[in-house]
């Protein structure tokens, strides 16, 4: 009896300690960082690309120490710092082991006039969401939040409302407990009846050093302009531009690495014997991209201006578009992009360590690859970022060169060779991890667009209007348009667009008079339909919007945009069950509507059916809980002052008074 229970006891033991091992934690404090702040708000309006934002222009050389907010984020394996006051910034990430940054830390708040607004600071992952980077809360306060989940990993939302575009962007930062990789889970929502400029990019600072190499696959790359030449070879330079210390020629460098169909990029320090990954799938995010600040003086003075003591960054930066289009992108097959009428995008990035395996040949969430191959004979490294009781296996087509089962803890690596006479194998780890010595994955894609297009016609003219409204530039694209209804009168995607401009503008009468034309056109145009609706419905000619949104749903492409701005209809009639339908059938069709899932829930309160309004603010929360429309709907329920304390509580952004100026108009 006494050795069962003694035998009872170390089980016990042992799972206690098993636990204690595998939690991730996450922590909220202050840490005190020597910070060189900007200074107050420029008081004249500033009427241009960045209204209605103020712009801070004045920055110092003095530092001064100040207590920051800190977010910690922490299991065995790795630390995760966040800073929601400086942007949401993830400021670095340690790999415990080595004690080592995977990502850029940078131990002094240096703000340095480079953002659109002015204030930013170099190092950790910064997500830009809006018209272009650097976002305009890089640098100030956001709303934030942090949960403990069900399955033991902790996480930290970030988001607020991007006031350029009026679209909403949240970013979960999630720890898992038994993985050595944090994940970045982006929700963007626009909350508009208006198509919007569509730009994302995840910028993610590392240390420079003259041995770091950059692991990008690809066979060209991109610039802002959409010129392109060779990667990685730079053929005029006779360069491996790869290497940090190869780029040692000209000035700053803009690589978006283009031309194979892959999923992560990365980058190993060898000195240091330490690297870092990013994986996602490319239908989320086909964009990867190199930012070197110039290796003469003109990039160096910038190690000073933006630390102290930590030395020249890069970064490695993920998009949804293949590059970050200036003006002169247009004029190649590389354009802007808009967001569609309430759409909502969501997309799960990975990053992580790679540690002592000499490089990286192949990546993802589960582990990382190093393979080299002399005389005949492969040697592997494989590094897993989880725990795997699997085989490991190299074959040459069917037949298996190697077979052997290994059990390895997270960050665990297994090194091993096998005698091979062939270049193209496959090496597997597991279900979850394939790499193929000789993919299939060169892209096609055109790199330079038509010589003989021609942008003074009707179309040439929509298209650069098209360009100029998804940069904001509105007078610009109203001249393109109206351009390209001088070449062709009736050319029906520029009358559909100028309604759009004109309602965009508030000129109510105008908008319907071309959705008018428009529909004399197609009467089953959905892009007519939809803005001769938005028109009416301004105008409180109710039949004529509820006719011209019934027409644009028709499309999927309109059809839960067109169901959303019905439901709104009904609801100002005081058609609440008609409504009701409407709000509900939006979601059918994207059911991350956040406007449409807002609606439901608030006519479901309207009629006093309590059970179904917190259904439904709960699938919201569980979209985005930084959803302030919650705690509003909870107060506005109550009337209970408690409820209205949670809605202060939640809002912590710069410009809270925006926020609560988007609920009541709203």
């Amino acid at each position: 009896m006494k050795k069962v229970s003694l035998l009872l006891l170390l089980l016990f033991i042992s799972f206690q300690w098993s636990f204690a091992q595998n939690k991730a934690e996450i922590r909220e404090f202050e840490k005190t960082f020597t910070t060189y702040p900007f200074g107050s708000p420029d008081p004249i309006a500033n009427s241009g690309p960045i209204y209605p934002y103020f712009r801070f222009n004045d920055f110092t050389d003095q530092p001064q120490q100040k207590k920051w907010k800190v977010i910690e984020l922490e299991n065995e394996f790795i630390r995760v710092w966040i800073l929601p006051e400086v942007g949401g910034k993830i400021w670095t990430a340690i790999e415990k082991q080595t004690g080592k940054a995977f990502i850029y830390n940078n131990q002094v708040v240096k703000f340095r006039d480079v953002a659109m607004r002015g204030p930013w600071t170099s190092g950790g992952i910064e997500a830009n969401y809006g018209i272009m980077g650097h976002t305009p809360n890089c640098a100030t306060p956001v709303d934030y939040t942090i949960r403990k989940n069900d399955d033991g990993s902790v996480s930290c939302f970030i988001g607020t409302l991007d006031l350029l575009t009026r679209t909403n962007w949240m970013l979960e930062i999630k720890l898992p407990a038994d993985k050595a990789w944090f994940s970045t889970r982006s929700h963007w929502f626009n909350s508009n009846p208006l198509e919007q400029p569509y730009y994302t990019w995840m910028n993610a600072g590392i240390k420079a050093a003259g041995d770091l190499e950059f692991i990008y696959p690809g066979s060209s790359y991109v610039g802002h302009e959409g010129e392109y030449s060779n990667w990685p070879i730079n053929l005029k330079e006779s360069k491996n531009i790869a290497r940090y210390e190869e780029n040692n020629f000209g000035s700053y460098k803009s690589y978006h690495v283009f031309g194979r169909y892959t999923d992560f990029f990365g980058a190993y320090w060898h000195q240091d014997k330490i690297g870092m990954g990013r994986f996602s799938w490319h239908d989320e995010k086909p964009g990867k991209k190199i930012w070197i600040w110039g290796l003469s003086r003109q990039g160096m003075i910038w190690d000073k201006l933006l630390t102290d003591q930590d030395g020249q960054y890069v970064e490695v930066q993920s998009g949804r578009l293949f590059n970050q289009a200036a003006d002169g992108s247009s004029m190649t097959p590389f354009k802007h992009f808009g967001f569609a009428p309430y759409q909502t995008d969501e997309w799960t990035e990975y990053w992580y360590p790679v540690v002592n395996t000499g490089g990286i040949t192949h990546s993802n969430n589960h582990g990382s690859l190093l393979i080299k191959k002399s005389n005949n004979k492969l040697h592997f490294t494989y590094q897993t970022l989880e725990p795997i009781n699997e085989a490991i296996e190299v074959r040459v087509g069917n037949n298996v060169f190697y077979s052997k089962k290994v059990n390895l803890k997270t960050l665990e690596s297994f090194q091993d060779s096998v005698s091979i006479n062939s270049d193209d194998f496959t090496f597997d780890a597991g279900l979850n991890f394939t790499y193929e010595s000789k993919p299939d994955d060169e892209l096609s894609r055109p790199l330079d667009a038509p010589a003989d297009f021609n942008w003074t016609s009707a179309y040439g003219n929509w298209l650069a209007g098209k360009e100029a409204l998804r940069s904001r530039y509105y007078d610009k694209a109203e001249i393109k348009f109206k351009a390209a209804l001088d070449k062709e009168q009736t050319f029906l995607p520029a009358i559909t667009e100028l309604a759009n401009l004109y309602f965009r503008k508030g000129d109510y009468e105008s908008a319907r008079t071309f959705g008018l034309k428009g529909l004399a056109i197609d009467t089953y145009d959905p892009a007519a339909n939809f803005v001769y609706g938005l028109a009416n419905s301004k105008l409180k000619r109710f039949n004529d919007a509820r006719d011209g949104f019934d027409i644009a749903a028709l499309s999927a492409s309109h059809r839960s945009a067109a169901h959303t701005e019905l439901a709104k209809l009904y609801f100002v009639q005081g058609n609440l069950q008609r409504a009701l339908d409407f709000s509900l059938r939006a979601t059918e069709t994207n059911t991350s509507n956040v406007e449409a899932l807002k609606l439901s829930a608030l006519i479901y309160r309207s009629q006093n059916n309590v059970n179904e309004a917190a259904a439904l603010l709960n699938k919201i929360s569980e979209i985005n809980p930084l959803n302030q429309f919650i705690q509003t709907e909870n107060w506005l329920a109550s009337g209970n002052n408690e409820d209205l304390k949670k809605l202060q509580s939640a809002t912590r952004n710069e410009l809270p008074h925006e926020t609560y100026l988007e609920l009541a108009n709203w």
